[in-house]
């Protein structure tokens, strides 16, 4: 490159000024120093009657010798018609997929469970029902297929997990392939993997599409219910745990994760992290949902109003009591380590489930006539989207108290039958 006008020692000494300016070397090379201090080689050329400028490096770590063996190797390439930015860029980014493969290809040899585990801790475990999923996850899917590389999982290898499942609890079995279906979507977001193998399979090929459960219990089958849950064996906690799901239509989780800290004169508040829909919901107890919580007080045992009776510190799931709740449904053989009490909780109206006492809650103060949005408040239902939701912000707390109050007064009625007083419900 003939006509150079720059030396180390120019370059050296070169200062900032107020504003930038540019040393020129020849040939179009040339050194723009910023006022912040920062200096870069560029390279001004022409190609295809366009002028261009290249970034080549930052000095002190692109020395004047390096720019100008990189200003000759653009030279050459622009002898040859080829645009050497262009090729830069072009040599860049294939430097970058090479990278991204080989990442892949790493992330790839990782086992099923090793990245389902990072997934996990990441995503999973911040769920409401994180634990559960978990659980069914390390039963029926990771001791078959966690060990293979995560590459080398297939649709066979999933559906095989997942068939056994759905022929005894297809809803639990479409649940799974949700979850499956949702970390596979997480590991691809990361390049981890190329491909879900389960992207075409949907509920109906699995567990089938489920309707919705419609149990409800009527007042017979609750008079019923009051009768046998002290016979059943379930301890004083789960029982009351049960009666405050039917009198304040909270979830079973909602109960299971509550802390002492949340009731406070005669208000349960159930926090946001606890909630179904992600929303505080503040429940003013009723003569009878009280009434449970002194039962649980009287047993209290740590912060949880709840507690575990096997695990310290922690709370009872909502798997441990959906489970003591259908063992005493089975009407058949014990199952091995459970109650052999399999009729203690049946009723005329078939199998019921903790979540069907919510479910009966709502149904019976629809029937005591208390109006449909203020049973939505009881049950703390998510708002529907649109106007509704942006300008209709009335939250129906006091309609919602005198609903609980009101089917509190009909669940004592009940409850006085079941006991052998000569009581008759209120419905009002």
């Amino acid at each position: 490159m003939a006509g150079k006008l720059l030396n180390d020692k120019m370059v050296q000494n070169t200062k900032p000024k107020k504003a930038d300016f540019i040393l020129r070397d020849g040939g179009g090379l040339e050194m723009r120093v910023y006022r912040s201090g920062g200096e870069v080689w560029q390279l001004r050329y022409q190609h295809s009657g366009k002028r261009r400028i290249m970034r080549i490096g930052e000095y002190p770590g692109v020395s004047l010798k390096d720019a100008r063996k990189a200003a000759d190797e653009a030279h050459k390439l622009l002898d040859q018609g080829i645009d050497p930015q262009v090729q830069a860029e072009a040599k860049k980014a294939a430097q970058a997929e090479a990278e991204r493969i080989a990442r892949m290809e790493q992330a790839a040899r990782k086992t099923f469970e090793d990245v389902f585990m990072q997934w996990h801790e990441a995503k999973l475990s911040q769920r409401n029902d994180g634990a559960d999923l978990l659980r069914a996850m390390q039963k029926d899917v990771l001791p078959v297929i966690g060990d293979k590389e995560i590459s080398a999982v297939t649709r066979p290898d999933l559906l095989a997990c997942l068939d056994p499942v759905a022929t005894r609890a297809p809803r639990m079995a479409n649940r799974l392939l949700t979850t499956i279906k949702t970390f596979y979507a997480w590991a691809q977001l990361r390049e981890i993997v190329t491909v879900d193998p389960l992207a075409p399979v949907k509920a109906a090929d699995v567990g089938g599409k489920l309707p919705p459960r419609e149990r409800v219990l009527d007042d017979k089958e609750m008079i019923t219910l009051f009768r046998k849950l002290p016979e059943s064996g379930l301890s004083q906690n789960v029982q009351a745990a049960l009666l405050i799901v039917l009198s304040t239509g909270c979830r079973l989780g909602e109960i299971c994760k509550a802390e002492w800290t949340h009731v406070q004169d005669g208000i349960w508040t159930i926090p946001a992290d606890n909630a179904k829909n992600g929303k505080e919901h503040r429940i003013t107890l009723s003569s009878f949902a009280a009434a449970q919580f002194d039962v649980l007080a009287s047993v209290r045992e740590s912060g949880w109003c709840l507690p575990s009776p096997r695990k310290i510190n922690e709370h009872y799931t909502r798997k441990a009591v959906s489970a003591a709740v259908y063992d005493r449904q089975t009407q058949g053989a014990q199952r091995q380590g459970r109650t052999a009490a399999t009729s203690a909780l049946a009723l005329d109206g078939g199998e019921w489930t903790p979540h069907d006492l919510r479910r009966s809650c709502g149904t019976g103060m629809q029937r005591l006539g208390i109006m449909p949005a203020v049973i939505d408040a009881v049950l703390n239902h998510k708002e529907s989207k649109g106007v509704t939701q942006i300008y209709q912000r009335y939250d129906y707390s006091k309609e919602a108290a005198e609903a609980w109050a009101k089917w509190s007064r009909h669940l004592a009625g009940l409850m006085a039958t079941a006991q052998g007083k000569n009581v008759v419900p209120i419905n009002a």
